[in-house]
This record gives structure tokens, sequence and C-alpha cells, in this order.
């Protein structure tokens, strides 16, 4: 009788220590870094990403913003997240020309006709590349911004043959080398300098999505814009690993059960709707002055046959890599299809 005594009390300390371990969890403040403003649509997304964690772990896993470049430059950020400088980081795979080619298959001119759709469907695509391509840092989310397309100050674009001999800001290094494969001249500068160029004739127009017309002001200097889904830039979340490991199992597990498909779609969403929305109302009701060229068929196909020689490129970096490029295409085109992301 008396082990059994004894028995009651060490159960039941046994009992309150469960509870009592997660709630002593030590506090981690997680440094996400990205170099947009904080006014940027992806902010909110961010802040509910740090409300869930928070509430996930008692409040012992939270986020804390440096937008606006404050921990450094957009180029640097996956070094930096890989060097623990930053926790969590904004990445553009672009910024690095031909470092991480496979996740670059969504720069590829005329992949995406809906980004909210194509947030989910590259995160669950890129998830078994991730591991090598990424290799220094855990990937978390992969998403693209809208669909962007050519805005000129003056010169109209229907075709492909109209870019020859124009000066273009190139929103990436794919997009860049699609212009030059036309005949134009692919420039370029940091989005925050390009307004400049373009008010000082330096360049004829930029790539970029919709909203920058209005976000940016872009729309002040451009007022020619080609309705067309010409391309996207792709971005990733990637976490520091030494980060990650160090973390407790119920702040681990909270982290991972907002790594998915669906959180990225839930985080980018903002974003998504502010371009859907500024595309609608522009291309729907332009203002004095302002034109919109519409492709026709015939055009839209010679636009799409015209980025054969990139996606050509794009396979041949790959194949460099170590991949069978042909499979890898084909993957991230099923998973497009599937996720209704895919422009057809």
């Amino acid at each position: 009788m008396k082990l059994k005594t004894l028995a009651v009390p060490a159960l039941l300390a046994l009992a309150a220590a469960i509870p009592a371990a997660h709630a002593q969890d030590k506090k981690v403040v997680l440094k996400l870094s990205y170099w947009v403003p904080p006014t940027h649509a992806l902010t909110p997304g961010y802040k509910e990403w740090d409300e869930q964690l928070r509430k996930a772990t008692d409040g012992t896993l939270s986020i804390q913003l440096f937008p606006s470049s404050q921990l450094g430059s957009g180029p640097d950020h996956y070094d930096m997240v890989k060097g623990g400088v930053a926790d969590i980081g904004l990445i553009n795979p672009g910024y690095t020309p031909g470092r991480f080619p496979v996740i670059s298959v969504s720069d590829l001119p005329f992949q995406t006709k809906d980004s909210n759709a194509t947030a989910s469907a590259l995160t669950k695509f890129y998830k078994k590349y991730a591991a090598k391509e990424m290799a220094d840092v855990m990937t978390c989310h992969a998403f693209t911004h809208e669909p962007g397309t050519f805005h000129m100050t003056k010169k109209e674009v229907r075709r492909p043959e109209d870019i020859r001999g124009l000066k273009i800001r190139a929103g990436n290094a794919t997009i860049a080398e699609y212009i030059s494969s036309l005949g134009g001249s692919a420039v370029q500068v940091p989005i925050m300098e390009a307004f400049e160029t373009l008010n000082r004739g330096i360049t004829e127009g930029i790539t970029i999505p919709w909203g920058g017309l209005v976000t940016m002001n872009f729309g002040k200097v451009v007022k020619v814009h080609t309705a067309i889904p010409l391309y996207v830039s792709t971005f990733t979340h990637n976490i520091n690993k030494r980060t990650y490991e160090s973390l407790s199992p119920t702040q681990k597990k909270a982290l991972d059960e907002t790594c998915t498909p669906e959180w990225s779609a839930k985080i980018y969403r903002f974003w998504g709707k502010e371009e859907r929305d500024f595309e609608v109302k522009i291309i729907a009701n332009p203002e004095p002055g302002r034109i919109i060229v519409k492709p026709s068929a015939d055009d839209v196909a010679a636009w799409r046959k015209s980025a054969d020689p990139v996606i050509a490129s794009w396979k041949a970096a790959v194949t460099k890599a170590g991949y069978n490029a042909d499979e890898v295409y084909k993957d991230f085109v099923d998973h497009m299809r599937e996720g209704g992301a895919l422009y057809q």
C-alpha cells in the first residue's frame, strides 16, 4: 500500500511537468529580413505568420520584421540567411543568375496566369529540389508576383519584333536574356533607380507587374502597356538551419506547420490581390493619354514561340547542374496545371 501511496504524487508531478516544459521553452524572436518597405503588401502576410507562431507556441516563438534592406541588400539575402544575419529572408533567386537554375523555371516567359495558385503549386514542386539546390538553408515557401508585362514610355509593343532596338529595364535575369534574344537591350538597374532612367530617356520601357504603375509611381513615366502575362519574378522564404535546430520540438512543429503550400499562398495573398486589382482597374478604365495594347491570338502565339530559345537556355543550365531538364520542366508544368496556375 505504501508503494501505491508514493506513486500518486509522483504521477501528479510528472503530469504537471509536461505542460510546464512547454511553458518553459526559451523565447525566440526570428529576424525576418526583406528589402521592400514596410508598406509593401507582403507585410500583412508576415504579421499573420507571426500571430500563428505565437498562438501555436504560447508566445515563445515570434517574428520581428526588418524591411527596407535594414540588414542588407536584396541580392545578399540568401547568404544573409545562410550566415545567420537573418533567421528568415525573402530571397529573389534571380538576383544571382545561374546559382539556382531549377527554381528559375517559373521566371521563364508565359508560364503562369494566377500568382495565388502559383504560390501553392510552386511550393509543392520545389520541395524535392530545394534540399539540393538551396542546401545551405531551409526552404519554407516559394511564390511569384502577379504576371508583369512591358510598360513603355512611347512605343507600342504588340509583337516580339517590336522589341528590336529598344532599351528596356528587365525584371530579372531570365527576362533580360529574353529581351536580348529579341534584339532589344536589357538594362539591369535596381528598381529604385529605374524611374529616373525612364524619366531621362536612358531606357524606353520596363517590365513590372501592373501594380508598380501606382505603388512605385511608374505610371507617371510610362504610358503604353501590353496586356499579356509576359513574366513573373520568383521568390522564396528561407530559414537559417542553425536557428531551426536550436528551437524546441514545439517551436519546430509550429514553424513546420506554416512552411506549407497553403501558407505560401496565405502569406502572399495580400500582394496578389493588390496587383490584380490595379491591373483590372488600369485596363478597364485607362486614364486619358494611356494606351492599352491588346495582342491578338496570333500575336500571343508569336510571343510564346519567341520564348523557345530562352527555355532551351534554361534547360542547358539545369542539365549542367546535374538534373534531367526535361523531367524537371515536365514536373513543374504538371504541378502548375494541377494547381490551376499554368498559362495555357
